[in-house]
């Protein structure tokens, strides 16, 4: 990556970490609610069958109701575990096993038992991906946190498997914007649910 692409990115993190700081909590639950919305009402949501989606934090758009929708329609619901090395998305079986995953110095539910879990790269696939991220722009661009945990993950799974998944991102309206730096690493999302 070029030092001026690193360090527009470095910029723009610390500029979107601002904004999310300054979001009321009210405002979140708001645009959490209704995104939610768009998401359980939307034809890539009711046609897909192996769902991942994020857990998320504090910063991020909330994703409880949509992970509670999944389980009780009987959807499969498949979260992220990462660590310094990688991501993988693991099955979760029912309400109980996600209730009862431990929270991580994050405040983020994630499996302990990761190993023994289902891999969904591994066994069923995925036929939906919920993103979070920094930041995104209308045609599906977006900047993460820095560690390349979803790009990786999603140059993997197409060698793997030969095609990608759906993918969507979940955003605030603060979160949206016109531009994003990017590299031949970044990967584009399919759509981007904001407010």
């Amino acid at each position: 990556m070029s030092s001026a692409i690193f360090a527009a990115k470095k910029l723009l993190r610390k500029e979107l970490k601002k904004k999310l700081c300054n979001m009321s909590d009210s405002q979140k639950a708001k645009e959490s609610s209704a995104i939610a919305a768009k998401v359980l009402g939307s034809d890539q949501y009711k046609m897909a069958h192996n769902i991942c989606v994020y857990v998320s934090m504090p910063e991020e758009v909330c994703t409880e109701h949509i992970i509670t929708n999944i389980l009780e329609t009987k959807k499969s619901l498949f979260v992220p575990y990462f660590n310094k090395e990688e991501m993988v998305m693991v099955k979760i079986r029912d309400m109980d096993d996600y209730i009862s995953l431990p929270v991580d110095t994050y405040g983020v539910r994630q499996p302990t038992d990761y190993r023994e879990r289902e891999h969904a790269m591994s066994t069923c696939g995925l036929d939906l991906i919920l993103c979070p991220g920094l930041g995104f722009t209308e045609n599906g661009l977006r900047i993460g946190r820095g560690k390349g945990y979803y790009d990786n993950y999603l140059t993997k799974y197409e060698k793997v498997w030969g095609k990608q998944p759906c993918t969507i991102a979940l955003a605030y309206s603060v979160q949206m914007l016109d531009h994003v730096p990017t590299t031949e690493s970044d990967r584009m999302l399919d759509h981007v649910f904001s407010v």
